[in-house]
């Protein structure tokens, strides 16, 4: 027995070492592709798990005097060189010649080292196909890539994301893997006019309230109020839209257009996204205020709706309230849904409003909270109580984009009692900002989280920032982050457009002042703050985007980092009667150094 154990024992030795020869024996071919250029190495023959050698992956022969030798790589385009160091051959290969144009050395051994140079262009293109280089040895010209975009001019590469050191393609080499990176600077770009009144729609109409989203793709949606046959707002007013008359009701409608390339170019016509009729059963839709969500193709729109004017409710009659419709689109804008009137729901969230109406233009979404599908959205309304008298602001908040609102903080006690139309944003704590229209400056007020998830917490008392001698304009707050250019730090703006200045209105029974010079007041904000210093107009600087008569304004920060500027600016004054100036409503690409003074710029800049 001990025999037969001992025989099988021998018989396994001697298997495993039969199959252990076996293996050894195993060999792979290595093929050179010479790529249309010289005479390539014979092919060899070596063991499996074997690294190759400098002597084995000889350079090819015949090599053209204008041709320079880059080395053996794994792929066809020469992306993934061969390393020595550590590839192994595991089964047959080939092997794919480098070539460039000839470069000011003699050819070297493969062993040399090859080092990646990656090009970080800082999305604002798509990736470039990084290169490799012989080690210490100059980038040649041909293999450094010149991107370009639409609406920045690319200055050149350099060795630190600050563009300090620029890179010298003559003397600078290459002494190990490296990043270069893109210095852009902005393109000036022409101003656009969307709609013209008296133009675009027909000789009999006019354009006014101005809103700007930005969907999750880049498309810019402009959205405006198609005020048939005079430039009254929604309601009662005379027959040529005279404020001191009640007998025609206004028929208003609301349109977009659209942009995929960062505002350079829009829609040929406009999109009618609802329909008043033309019939004795009259109504109208305006004051459109907007927001386009960043992880989904959604888009929400808020307006006004209805018979009456914002300020002719009447407490005895709860049908002369203005109501709020929703549209919504689920294609980036492509198409909107018909008109959903949502007034109920939103009147129910407090009994004492009489009557209100959503500040247009951006309705604001967080970059910070989200519930379950969406990121919290934000808006300001203005509100008339039951007794017919002034309410004030509130904020409004909703985490499943639209469908449901609620209040945020206590509904009975308004966080800026004589603010009129009004916009929200979001601080970089996370706390947020209410920014009111009033005569000569904006209200302020700032809301505090306790919980944010059931949107609690407390306002503080509001504040007004006293900025220059304005007639009380509805404008936009934005916050975005910048760098200084002298010292590249990270800092966050506060951008607030509104007219910079106003004038004696000469028809002024009804328009006391005319608005001018449309514009956006900046400051530096820190991180935490203080409603005191956001309300000290000393902290404010100021840009003008238009000299001459101009009203409403919107913004939003693009996808090509530009600030997008949609607003109101003068046609020609209409004849005695008429309600307002005529406007026409244009839109401006605007870097941030070109805000402020060349003070700030782009935060892209330093990624």
């Amino acid at each position: 027995m001990k025999r037969f154990f001992f025989l099988v024992l021998i018989l396994t030795i001697a298997f495993i070492i039969a199959g252990c020869r076996n293996h050894s024996l195993r060999t792979y071919t290595v093929t050179f592709n010479i790529q249309g250029i010289g005479t390539a190495p014979e092919a060899l023959t070596v063991a499996e798990g074997s690294k190759l050698t400098a002597v084995q992956t000889p350079i090819p022969t015949d090599i053209p005097t204008d041709k320079g030798f880059g080395g053996w790589f794994k792929d066809t385009s020469c992306t993934q060189p061969w390393n020595y160091a550590i590839d192994m051959v595991t089964k047959d290969i080939t092997l794919y010649a480098k070539w460039r144009n000839a470069l000011p050395l003699t050819p070297i051994e493969p062993s040399t080292p090859l080092y990646t140079v990656t090009f970080n262009t800082r999305n604002l293109t798509s990736p470039l196909t990084p290169i490799t280089v012989i080690k210490n040895h100059t980038i040649p010209v041909t293999d450094i890539p010149n991107p370009t975009h639409r609406t920045w001019n690319f200055s050149s590469w350099y060795k630190d994301k600050n563009c300090n050191a620029q890179w010298n393609t003559a003397s600078n080499t290459v002494t190990a893997d490296i990043t270069l990176y893109a210095k852009w600077t902005p393109k000036t770009l022409s101003k656009q006019d969307l709609w013209e009144s008296k133009k675009t729609e027909g000789s009999t109409n006019y354009f006014r309230i101005p809103a700007l989203a930005q969907t999750k793709d880049g498309t810019l949606i402009a959205v405006t109020d198609l005020r048939y046959n005079h430039t009254a707002d929604i309601g009662k007013f005379g027959p040529n839209g005279e404020w001191g008359q009640a007998s025609h009701i206004h028929r208003v409608d609301v349109i977009i257009k659209r942009s995929t390339d960062n505002g350079l170019t829009w829609d040929s016509s406009s999109t009618k996204i609802t329909n008043a009729p033309d019939n004795p059963v009259q109504y109208g839709y305006g004051d459109a205020a907007i927001v386009a969500d960043r992880e989904s193709d959604n888009v929400l729109i808020i307006c006004a709706h209805g018979d009456t004017r914002y300020g002719h409710y009447k407490a005895e009659n709860a049908n002369t309230r203005l109501k709020v419709v929703r549209l919504r689109s689920s294609d980036g804008g492509g198409t909107f849904t018909q008109p959903e009137e949502i007034t109920t729901s939103i009147y129910g969230l407090n009994s004492n409003w009489g009557t209100l109406f959503f500040g247009s233009g951006k309705i604001m979404q967080s970059r910070r909270i989200k519930k379950n599908k969406y990121y919290r959205i934000y808006t300001a309304i203005l509100i008339t109580d039951t007794a017919g008298h002034l309410f004030g602001n509130a904020v409004l908040c909703s985490d499943d984009f639209g469908e449901t609102w609620q209040v945020l903080g206590d509904a009975t006690v308004s966080p800026i009692p004589n603010g009129n139309e009004a916009k929200v944003e979001e601080l970089p704590d996370g706390r947020v900002l209410l920014s009111s229209r009033t005569v000569n400056g904006r209200l302020f007020n700032i809301f505090t989280y306790t919980n944010e998830e059931t949107a609690s917490g407390h306002w503080e008392s509001g504040q007004k920032a006293q900025l220059e001698n304005e007639r009380g304009t509805n404008g936009e707050i934005c916050i975005i982050q910048a760098r200084k250019i002298d010292t590249k730090a990270l800092v966050y703006l506060a951008l607030q457009s509104i007219p910079l200045s106003s004038k004696p209105h000469p028809k002024g029974e009804y328009e006391p002042n005319i608005r001018m010079n449309v514009g956006i007041y900046w400051g530096v904000i820190e991180e935490n703050i203080s409603l005191s210093a956001l309300a000290d107009s000393t902290k404010w600087k100021k840009y003008q985007v238009f000299t001459g008569e101009s009203g409403y304004s919107t913004m939003v920060m693009q996808q090509d980092h530009r600030i997008g500027f949609l607003y109101e600016k003068y046609d020609h004054v209409t004849k005695v009667g008429d309600m307002n100036d005529v406007y026409d409503i244009c839109y401006e690409s605007l870097p941030i150094s070109t805000i402020t003074g060349d003070e700030y710029e782009a935060a892209f800049l330093t990624e």
